[in-house]
């Protein structure tokens, strides 16, 4: 599993917007070869936002990154409109624990 983590620092005066773009964005990912799961995550003490994408493998987060789709949605550069900054990181996921299925 490879997770990447987009950082987005909002300022606080542009976060409403950017959240209103971001789920009123059109969805491109679902389709993608070995995309697993997307989260936007809201900061609650600071400014920095998450992007969290869940791919099966580094190479299927590669392809995506180069395909037609992943232009299509980074079309307008979403946080440079909101006065923000992005740092993307990258993780191999090593160890992962679930909750017990219920009795």
């Amino acid at each position: 599993m490879f997770v990447s983590m987009n950082c987005v620092t909002i300022p606080a005066e542009s976060a409403e917007d950017f959240e209103r773009a971001f789920l009123s964005r059109e969805r491109h990912m679902a389709d993608s070869p070995g995309f697993v799961r997307f989260q936007l995550m809201r900061p609650l003490r600071n400014e920095e936002y998450l992007v969290v994408t869940e791919w099966e493998s580094e190479q299927a987060f590669r392809d995506w990154v180069s395909s037609d789709a992943f232009k299509r949605a980074h079309r307008g550069d979403g946080q440079r409109g909101f006065g923000g900054h992005s740092e993307l990181r990258t993780y191999e996921v090593i160890d992962v624990e679930t909750a017990a299925p219920s009795a």
